[in-house]
């Protein structure tokens, strides 16, 4: 299972890298700035990044982090319903996605399309109430 949240619940920045910097230098620069950020412990971030080389000759770490607590309960409503939750993601991410998982980029934007005003009842998605299927 993929889970999208809202570009709003992610913390998406780029962050220059010194030269010397080895790989775990470079998790753990992106992990204090986020935290420091979101204003937050580290252990209660999720997060993701990639080093890119710029146009100007500088590598750059593009990260995404999000705190733990927005993706618990989705993780907990899945496992409930024999789900494993692989990835969770932005919509800013849609075209990385689309390239990881071979598909095309109007597949995934009508699989997350929101639904047309009537198309679904309200609470159609509200599987669990706490730890117990409904």
């Amino acid at each position: 299972m993929a889970l999208m949240l809202e570009p709003t619940e992610f913390l998406e920045r780029e962050l220059q890298c010194a030269a010397h910097w080895r790989p775990d230098d470079i998790a753990a620069e992106c992990c204090l700035e986020a935290a420091s950020q979101l204003q937050v412990p580290v252990a209660q971030l999720h997060m993701d990044f990639e080093v890119q080389l710029s146009a100007q000759g500088h590598w750059v770490a593009k990260y995404l982090a999000c705190l733990q607590k927005l993706v618990q309960p989705y993780r907990a409503q899945l496992s409930a319903l024999n789900f494993q939750l692989e990835v969770f993601t932005s919509s800013s991410q849609s075209e990385a996605l689309c390239a990881s998982w071979g598909l095309q980029f109007e597949t995934i934007a009508h699989a997350f399309r929101l639904p047309y005003p009537g198309e679904l009842a309200h609470g159609y998605f509200e599987l669990c109430k706490g730890s117990d299927l409904c």
